[in-house]
């Protein structure tokens, strides 16, 4: 009888429990957020939370790593695409510094075609023939627009011409300029300061050289302004020289004056920059095929 005692007695215990349970569920339903169950939920929430926060904070970052693996193909595309487009706003505002220097080199030379009568004639340097034998530019003015040989051609600004050269050849629609560091260029010139005057020739690679100035010349290179050498107007035989006065030929770069000597040797820095030279402009003079100086 004791065998059959203990079944019975856990079934009993069973039956209390699931009354007592569905007792407390129907208390705490009707009771809503102030039953047992729902405060017995809090304190085990507020429990699990600090376990819940230090899970949180040890997997998180190994999710983040692997979440990153898997956009790291996007990622590399979007680094791409930035360096792409700051590549090109870089070239967009070089490009931008590029076109403002062209628009004023563009606007001082219509100042000037506006200041010579007849008016300049403008072109565009489209080639060059520099050589051991020759310093030359091509440009895209010919006989058509009134280019002749023997015509000088300058740069610059109104206030301030540069010479270039002066056309050698023409064609019809083009014209070959012979630079003013040409080996076979003269060209007449008086200095800013003692307004000596002198003939100044081109020397290819060198500096041009300006002879005739008289041995007791007094030439400071150390002073506030510096140097300059501009072109000379003259007349012989009735007939003006080839180049219009005061254009800038250059500056006076060094001065050599010796005792046993008779003239002072003087070197001039061009005032053109050949190497960037793109547009000029041409006088349209009587002169052609005369000497080479001015």
């Amino acid at each position: 009888m004791v065998t059959r005692s203990r079944p019975r007695s856990t079934r009993l215990l069973v039956i209390a429990l699931v009354s007592v349970s569905l007792a407390i569920i129907t208390l705490d339903y009707r009771e809503g957020d102030a039953g047992p169950l729902a405060e017995a939920g809090r304190w085990a929430q507020t429990a699990m939370a600090p376990l819940q926060q230090a899970v949180s904070t040890v997997t998180r970052p190994v999710g983040d790593f692997f979440s990153g693996l898997a956009h790291l193909p996007s990622l590399e595309r979007d680094n791409a695409d930035l360096r792409n487009q700051v590549a090109d706003l870089q070239t967009q505002i070089a490009g931008a510094g590029d076109i403002q220097d062209r628009l004023r080199t563009l606007e001082d030379l219509l100042g000037l075609k506006r200041t010579l009568d007849p008016a300049g004639i403008p072109a565009v340097v489209i080639g060059n023939g520099v050589s051991n034998f020759e310093w030359t530019i091509t440009i895209s003015a010919g006989s058509d627009d009134g280019v002749a040989v023997g015509q000088p051609v300058v740069a610059g600004s109104a206030t301030s011409p540069r010479l270039v050269g002066r056309v050698v050849t023409v064609t019809p629609v083009s014209a070959d300029v012979q630079l003013l560091i040409d080996q076979n260029f003269a060209v007449a010139g008086r200095l800013s300061t003692t307004r000596a005057t002198g003939l100044v020739r081109g020397r290819g690679e060198q500096d041009p050289s300006m002879d005739g100035i008289p041995q007791d010349t007094q030439i400071a290179l150390n002073g506030v302004q510096p140097v300059q050498v501009f072109t000379v107007s003259y007349e012989i035989n009735g007939q003006q020289g080839r180049y219009p006065p005061g254009i800038l030929i250059g500056e006076v770069s060094s001065v050599i004056q010796s005792t046993n000597a008779l003239e002072t040797a003087v070197t001039l820095r061009p005032a053109v920059d050949f190497s960037a030279l793109e547009y000029v402009l041409v006088y349209k003079t009587d002169q052609s095929q005369g000497g080479s100086t001015g």
